[in-house]
């Protein structure tokens, strides 16, 4: 099943799809659905870096699924990075995450930041989220703010009669080429063309907030479907009660955290690092990824460093000297 297909008009019924529960359906074989992983740069060089940084460690962990970008970024050897490279003509949207299908054929998205490491193969998360129409990881909250507006003040306008809402983050998300999903995607959209209305404040330069976006499309529309927190396939790495441990070239990503509700040993599928973009470390292993490259480049796979060569010639020798003498 590809692309958007005509649907009928569903009923408009409060649906809570309990993810613990499907996890544990079967799924059905896969193997020759198009799955692909789908992100957006747009703005200036720094998002193009990330962008790189993403495929990069996409690749380092041998994740074979198709790998589409959309960008309005020129000047960079994109093709060489991904499978397929959409140039982008149209207005930003907070919603361009969400919009694969206007571009691509395929039966399953995975749609992320560019902000983020890969540490773990994308194969699970297109396991788990298989016959869901649209998901996003979080769980069911009943503190706090979300995107500065008090709990008890939004839970009223959207008839939260429990006083819980789905906290989430929007950094990735699941979708396939289902009806409910493109009845979801016209609630986004006019939540964004309505931002004001929703009476949540805009976003940096002024722009309307991808998850207040989500939040009130599900809400509306009557479908909260949420991958658990406790899955981690992504992970801020905030809240940090230990070391964060972060190298991207030995797959490392870990620290003991805080979350909203536990403590909880991270080691993430993905590290969203929407958080770290002003610290060196993420910086560091974008140039680690791209040093790692530059000095692999023309160079045949399987190769004896020349510092490794050098040691085993001393070790070798060493090692005669020594069974010669015991």
């Amino acid at each position: 099943m590809c692309g958007r297909p005509d649907h009928p008009t569903f009923p408009r019924r409060f649906v809570i799809v309990e993810s613990e529960t499907l996890l544990r359906q079967t799924i059905r074989c896969r193997s020759r659905l198009r799955k692909v992983i789908y992100c957006v740069a747009r703005g200036g060089p720094n998002f193009a870096e990330m962008a790189l940084g993403l495929s990069r460690s996409l690749r380092l962990i041998g994740d074979r699924s198709e790998l589409v970008l959309a960008t309005d970024i020129r000047g960079y050897d994109w093709n060489r990075h991904f499978d397929e490279v959409i140039e982008l003509k149209t207005p930003r949207s907070a919603l361009d995450k969400l919009n694969a299908f206007d571009h691509v054929q395929a039966d399953a998205v995975l749609a992320l930041d560019v902000d983020m490491l890969a540490f773990k193969r994308s194969n699970d998360i297109f396991a788990t989220g298989a016959g869901r129409p649209f998901a996003v990881q979080g769980s069911w909250d009943d503190k706090d703010v979300f995107h500065e507006r008090p709990l008890k003040d939004f839970a009223v306008q959207y008839g939260l009669k429990d006083g819980r809402f789905p906290r989430f983050n929007g950094g990735l998300m699941y979708y396939e080429p289902q009806p409910k999903f493109f009845e979801l995607l016209d609630a986004f959209r006019w939540a964004e063309a309505n931002y004001d209305r929703l009476g949540f404040p805009r976003f940096r330069q002024g722009f309307p907030s991808e998850e207040v976006c989500v939040l009130d499309g599900m809400l509306k529309v009557g479908h909260v479907d949420l991958f658990p927190d406790h899955l981690q396939f992504q992970h801020s790495m905030t809240g940090l009660l230990s070391e964060f441990r972060l190298n991207i070239l030995q797959n490392e990503c870990q620290a003991t955290c805080k979350a909203w509700d536990r403590i909880e040993f991270a080691r993430p599928y993905f590290f969203h690092a929407w958080r770290y973009k002003d610290f060196a470390m993420y910086w560091r292993q974008l140039r680690m990824l791209r040093e790692i490259e530059r000095r692999t480049e023309g160079v045949q796979g399987g190769f004896l460093p020349r510092a490794m060569g050098i040691r085993r010639s001393v070790e070798r020798r060493w090692m005669r000297h020594v069974r010669r003498w015991q």
